[in-house]
């Protein structure tokens, strides 16, 4: 066993040592540990950070220990260019925002870590004249990739084939805020009133004697991922992945501006509490207010609707399954924007305009340079998220952490190649494993021919060797929901389990008030961002979106005309969703920034739902207008940005 096995092993028996250890102490705590062992008093290890995954489905290692599945699938960089180059955007059809991909990102955060090994690599061949990374042909690039770290003492026969270690806590507990060990979660405090740590102008604290960015590196800060050589300076949070891009770190800084903000309210309320007292209750309740939005929320806005809570089960475990975590969960990568929109609280253009994702990536600066979080939480309500498919955008799939040859990687090839690295078996087994009939022809495939025949075409006819990341995506879509029915039955398979699983699950922990509970349950994602910034104009349904109040005046005797723009932000043709009580004539106005009105057209709406199309100017610059609708007695506005 090489000193890195044996380093991991240790770590894992000691973890497991030490839970059983304090085990005892632990039955009647009211409150998490910060490693997650000891929610399930039966089976302390359920849940914790640095435990086995459950072995739950076919094992599809080329040689059923530890080599990867699929050694007759397509090179993963030939599927990419051949199945997922996006040139142009595509919208969600149901009108989902940005804030539905970045909430999926930062609760991936919450549940599930998995480390590289540090020897062991899965390196990608990139094919010859590839246009972005080997345009000259040479024929000996790659795509630099290592293998999952596993186990130690797993991998070593068919009868013990590896198994992989989740990083973190696999609860929805809010350890993105707090950390999955005491060193982290102690280093984040102020140890003053129960709050967290903050640095000037409430952000995140820096990896500072002092937290904050004038003061020297501290080399007793937790790590963070950061592959960036020459930034020395970042963001510290509970979860390592926190400086990634800075939409996310907006929903890191969020909370913790919130759980400071609930500290202010319980020391009033309980001026006696200890600095112990006050962390923890804001801790239970913030942990409660992200479950709440997962499940009250977030779910319902993807189309997942899980059967109502019925209590905890101890016999349930809510690790996660290495099917959601290498397959199904990573369906986020296709939903992402390729620039993150920044605007004031009245919606007008940031100053220093919007920046590209592949600029953003590891980049504090893009948070410390435009004042804050408030900018990205404004201007990311205003953008729809781009479709369920097999296209990604070339920021993941060519620039992720850089250019071709200077650090850039496709994100699309190593999904693929990840899946095969960690033993996932072909697209059709998942289905068999749960339950869902097999496909025997490409044609069953999607109601898309092109897709069915790109498919039959790159997997050379074998429709038992589709990788399964590749199949989810391409499945058509469920009614009125954002999964086919394969990444479908996973998600609501693993967010059955997390809840059910979670004997600190805010609907079941006794020592919520029901007034608690209740405001718990009533709180959504929008509430949030307005108790804990400048914002006041963002949506109530913030995953899709809706209407955004105007700052602009207007005759205080007119009521509300409620009204659907799609696609927003646009380029062409738009559709506006209308419905009327009685047949009438409107107008329709389309004004720029400076007030000039671009467009005017009169339109007849008739009694009930109205869909009207139009296209855009062609002459219309990018940036953001106000649409608004006039029909003598109500007015309607929303801005639309123009792309």
């Amino acid at each position: 066993m090489n000193v890195y096995l044996m380093k991991t092993y240790t770590r894992y028996r000691f973890v497991l040592l030490i839970a059983i250890v304090v085990g005892q102490t632990l039955q009647g705590q009211e409150f998490r540990t910060f490693n997650g062992f000891y929610n399930n008093l039966d089976h302390p290890e359920y849940g914790g950070a640095g435990t086995l995954l459950p072995a739950v489905g076919t094992i599809g290692f080329g040689d059923n220990i530890s080599s990867p599945a699929g050694a007759d699938r397509p090179n993963p960089r030939l599927i990419s260019n051949t199945l997922f180059q996006q040139n142009t955007l595509a919208d969600d059809v149901r009108g989902l925002s940005a804030y539905t991909w970045a909430w999926g990102q930062f609760i991936d955060h919450d549940i599930t870590l998995s480390e590289d090994h540090p020897v062991e690599k899965l390196d990608i061949a990139v094919p010859m004249f590839d246009a972005f990374f080997d345009p000259d042909g040479s024929g000996d690039v790659v795509i630099p990739m290592h293998r999952s770290a596993y186990a130690p003492f797993t991998g070593t026969s068919t009868d013990n084939p590896r198994r992989y270690i989740n990083g973190i806590t696999a609860f929805i507990d809010a350890s993105g805020v707090y950390g999955s060990d005491m060193d982290r979660s102690l280093w984040l405090r102020s140890f003053e009133n129960g709050k967290m740590r903050v640095s000037a102008g409430n952000l995140l604290p820096f990896n500072t004697t002092t937290g904050e960015l004038a003061d020297p590196v501290s080399l007793q800060a937790p790590p963070m991922a950061m592959p960036i050589p020459f930034v020395k300076k970042w963001f510290v949070a509970g979860d390592v992945r926190a400086n990634e891009n800075p939409f996310l770190t907006a929903i890191h800084t969020l909370f913790v501006r919130e759980h400071n903000r609930l500290c202010d309210q319980l020391k009033a309320a309980h001026p006696d509490w200890t600095d112990e007292m006050l962390f923890q209750q804001a801790r239970k309740l913030v942990g409660g207010l992200l479950q709440a939005i997962v499940y009250e929320e977030w779910l319902p806005a993807l189309g997942v609707h899980l059967a109502p809570y019925s209590g905890y089960d101890s016999t349930v475990d809510p690790g996660i399954l290495n099917v959601f975590n290498t397959a199904a969960y990573r369906y986020g990568h296709t939903t992402i924007n390729s620039l993150l929109v920044r605007m004031d609280n009245d919606g007008n253009d940031h100053p220093m305009g919007d920046i590209l994702l592949r600029d953003a990536y590891f980049n504090p600066g893009a948070t410390t340079e435009v004042g804050g979080i408030d900018c990205y939480l404004m201007g990311m309500s205003t953008v729809v998220e781009q479709d369920f498919d097999c296209k990604v955008i070339d920021d993941l799939r060519n620039f992720l952490f850089g250019p071709p040859g200077a650090g850039g990687l496709d994100l699309v090839a190593m999904n693929i190649n990840r899946g095969r690295d960690r033993g996932l078996p072909d697209y059709n087994t998942v289905r068999a494993d749960l339950g869902l009939s097999l496909l025997t022809s490409f044609s069953e495939f999607t109601s898309d021919p092109l897709m069915n025949q790109s498919l039959e075409f790159i997997y050379k006819g074998k429709i038992n060797s589709i990788d399964p990341w590749v199949g989810m995506l391409a499945e058509n879509h469920m009614p009125d929901a954002l999964f086919g029915l394969t990444a479908m039955t996973i998600i609501k398979q693993q967010f059955s389990a997390l809840r059910r699983g979670d004997r600190f699950y805010y609907e079941n922990d006794p020592d919520l008030s029901a007034e608690e509970k209740e405001w718990i349950k009533q709180t959504r994602l929008a509430d949030v961002i307005r108790r804990n910034t400048s914002i006041t104009i963002i949506q109530d349904e913030i995953f899709f979106i809706g209407p955004i109040l105007s700052p602009v005046a207007e005759p205080a005797t007119a009521a509300q005309i409620q009204f659907k723009v799609h696609p927003n932000p646009a380029t062409d043709l738009v559709t506006l969703r209308i419905t009327a009580t009685e047949h009438h004539r409107a107008s329709i106005q389309l004004t720029d920034a400076r007030g000039k009105v671009v467009m005017e057209r009169k339109e007849t709406l008739s009694s009930g739902h109205n869909t009207l199309f139009f296209n855009l100017p062609p002459d219309c610059a990018p940036g953001m207008y106000l649409l608004s609708i006039w029909d003598g007695k109500k007015l309607g506005h929303q801005r639309l940005l123009i792309i």
